[in-house]
């Protein structure tokens, strides 16, 4: 399990970075000092949780935050904020953003192990829902409305699926009304939360 600290604090992050694998000898920690830093690495290599400081020079936490989330290799992952800011607005902000969690400084390693290790679980939870909601769909869909519904999920329209698919429109427009029938549901923004619970996209 790959962790990926951020903090401009060389103290607090080569601390953090040094105390957790000994308490967690199957975890990797690497570090970043900033945004920036920690976006590319990111780009280079997989990571399963980010820790991310608020206040940083150069990009700071909430911007972190905004790069990973419009990255759609990176969107799902899982990411902390932390902040010596407690004031509610602040902590709104951060969960606001697309923050899963929020830590106040100053905190204790148990507390941040005990915070990712919560933040995991849920992930884990929801990736066997996704699973099972898949295998449930997969019982009542052909292979193709699943590619259907797939894309409807990544919000693509009509035109756009037939051209992704090399089907016509009219085609498309079939399996969307068959989709619609068979999960009784109306609309699109439906069948598209329902493609994104399902981790189909």
């Amino acid at each position: 399990m790959k962790v990926l600290l951020v903090d401009d604090d060389p103290q607090i992050l080569n601390a953090t970075a040094a105390c957790i694998p000994l308490l967690r000898a199957n975890w990797e920690v690497i570090v970043a000092s900033d945004g920036l830093e920690a976006l590319q690495l990111l780009r280079d290599g997989h990571v399963d949780i980010l820790v991310a400081d608020i206040q940083m020079p150069a990009m700071d936490g909430l911007s972190l935050l905004a790069e990973i989330r419009k990255d759609e290799r990176l969107a799902s992952l899982p990411m902390i904020l932390a902040s010596g800011r407690v004031d509610r607005a602040s902590m709104r902000s951060g969960m606001s953003s697309g923050a899963d969690d929020y830590l106040t400084k100053p905190y204790s390693v148990h507390e941040l192990i005990a915070a990712i290790e919560a933040r995991l679980r849920r992930v884990q939870d929801a990736s066997q829902e996704a699973s099972a909601m898949r295998d449930r769909l997969r019982a009542v869909l052909t292979e193709r409305e699943l590619e259907v519904l797939g894309l409807i999920g990544r919000g693509l329209v009509t035109k756009d699926i037939a051209q992704n698919l090399g089907l016509s429109p009219a085609t498309v427009s079939v399996h969307r009304a068959n989709i619609m029938q068979k999960l009784g549901l109306h609309n699109s923004a439906a069948l598209a939360a329902l493609a994104v619970q399902a981790k189909l996209i």
